[in-house]
């Protein structure tokens, strides 16, 4: 919950202390396709460090296409984009839509980032679009900018705005409800579904660990580490060639 996120209690989200737990072992992608053979997958997102960088990226969708016949999702930033033949649907983070300010957060332009968002809807792949609602920063009012330019593509594209979090040494506020409230009506004014937290929210699903086995169940409120990576060494990747 959003009220969670802004003050002090017993559930509240703690800034980052320190760095995550490196991963205890890689996994070769037949491994993962065990490990998640038991299970009916619909869907699968595929995140955490730019998935899509992955040269392994274009023979795990595949894999999991052949084997579950489910929905790949890729989560990116939009500034690479691999083979999506077999990814399903694509959720870009866009952080800025004015240069200057995406500079200035990432270090890098947003033109290859928005490129590859016209260029992916052209390509027939269904899409959805997140920010980061950051106050004084990332503010209501580039948002907005950022719906508009989305709805310049296809204003039924779905548009998430997502609340800030703590990280490192920055200086910005977490955003409050009313901050979302408001960032979310001035999406509206250009976009025809818009999500966001309102502080309502309550966990639906249960949520657990594949691996390690045994790991068990996530909490809500509880801050969790990376425990494993997927890894596909060149030498074997050739065991799900297409």
């Amino acid at each position: 919950m959003l009220q969670d996120f802004n003050h002090d209690g017993p559930n509240v989200l703690k800034d980052p202390s320190g760095l995550a737990t490196p991963p205890e072992k890689f996994l070769f992608l037949e491994e993962v396709m065990e490990i998640l053979e038991p299970f009916k997958l619909k869907q699968v997102i595929l995140e955490g460090q730019e998935a899509g960088l992955d040269p392994a990226y274009p023979a795990v969708t595949v894999a999991l296409h052949r084997r579950f016949g489910c929905n790949n999702v890729l989560l990116t930033n939009g500034y690479h984009m691999p083979d999506l033949t077999h990814t399903d649907k694509v959720e870009f983070g866009i952080k800025a839509l004015t240069d200057s300010i995406n500079i200035d957060y990432t270090g890098k332009s947003n033109k290859a980032v928005l490129e590859n968002l016209v260029k992916t809807y052209q390509m027939g792949k269904k899409i959805i679009v997140e920010s980061v609602l950051i106050p004084e920063y990332m503010d209501i009012d580039e948002i907005e900018r950022i719906a508009k330019f989305v709805a310049g593509i296809d204003r039924n594209i779905p548009f998430m705005i997502l609340p800030y979090f703590k990280s490192g040494d920055n200086p910005w506020r977490r955003p409050t409800p009313s901050d979302m409230e408001q960032a979310a009506e001035a999406a509206r004014h250009h976009l025809t579904t818009v999500y966001h937290f309102s502080g309502e929210e309550k966990l639906e699903w249960e949520v657990k660990s594949l691996f390690p086995f045994g790991f068990g169940e996530i909490q809500p409120y509880q801050t969790r580490s990376s425990v494993s990576l997927l890894n596909l060494p060149k030498d074997r990747r050739e065991l799900i060639a297409v």
